[in-house]
């Protein structure tokens, strides 16, 4: 009888109209050959860029979600999406503290068409309790949200980076997408020019050092799952053994290739993925 894949919990929203949250994170751990066991805590009625109505799912069921799974599976990674409320925040950082294996959280307040996908109360509990995470990822606008300040370069991509440190976050990655400046002085740009980047560019800070990932910017109107695609790859690679930059760099490879190859609606081809990681 063969092996059964390694599974994984994601907890997270389920979109209605759009390949994104749970349909997404599945979608990308099956490609990667890993189980998805999901955890729903907020129902989002939305496609195509249109937000019509938000509704959590009550924190008790988040609570009998996650217990049920603690009692079930033996999963090997946990990833934590969208949270909605503090009550379920509080659930899942509880679960996640007592999680034996990788712990990623993507520390989302709002959504990609503008919705709030976590709430004030919501934020305090997850800066409260940084230090569970393996890894804290947040994308540049929320990451300018929580810690108070614009990201309009890599210099001051490291200065909300440090902040999360502060804060007890033991790895941070900064999701930057294409930055208006590289950096802040123009004498610092490798260009000399202080222009903008071309690169989608991700900085990683690990309590000591910074590394820096970048990947081709390939312009879409609109793309689904990327970031799913991207933290997939991240969680399949720390079970698999690669420490934390080999993971974020397959992770990258694995989301850039994606969108690369998405189609006209835009949604992540994941046909030629398996190749890519």
């Amino acid at each position: 009888m063969p092996e059964a894949p390694p599974s994984i919990i994601s907890i997270d929203a389920l979109v209605t109209g759009a390949e994104r949250g749970l349909v997404a994170d599945i979608r990308a751990a099956l490609t990667l050959g890993v189980t998805s066991f999901g955890v729903c805590t907020s129902i989002v009625i939305a496609s195509h860029d249109q937000v019509t109505d938000v509704t959590e799912v009550p924190s008790d069921t988040v609570q009998a979600q996650l217990e049920h799974l603690s009692t079930t599976t033996s999963s090997k990674g946990l990833f934590i999406g969208t949270l909605g409320e503090h009550r379920s925040a509080e659930h899942v950082m509880n679960f996640a503290e007592r999680f034996s294996g990788p712990v990623i959280i993507d520390f989302s307040i709002s959504g990609p068409s503008g919705e709030t996908v976590l709430t004030k109360r919501g934020t305090e509990v997850v800066l409260d309790n940084l230090s569970i995470p393996d890894l804290v990822s947040v994308n540049r606008r929320d990451a300018e949200l929580i810690t108070g300040g614009e990201i309009q370069s890599l210099d001051d991509a490291q200065v909300a980076v440090q902040r999360l440190h502060n804060r007890g976050a033991k790895r941070i990655l900064i999701r930057c997408g294409v930055l208006p400046t590289r950096f802040f002085d123009a004498h610092d740009d490798p260009g000399g020019d202080g222009s903008p980047s071309t690169f989608m560019t991700d900085l990683y800070y690990d309590g000591d050092e910074f590394a820096l990932f970048e990947g081709p910017h390939v312009p879409r109107a609109r793309i689904e799952g990327a970031s799913s695609a991207l933290h997939m790859g991240i969680l399949t690679g720390r079970i698999g053994g690669d420490d934390f930059e080999e993971a974020i760099q397959r992770g990258k490879r694995f989301a850039t290739e994606g969108i690369r190859h998405a189609s006209s609606d835009g949604r992540l081809s994941f046909a030629n993925l398996v190749e890519a990681t």
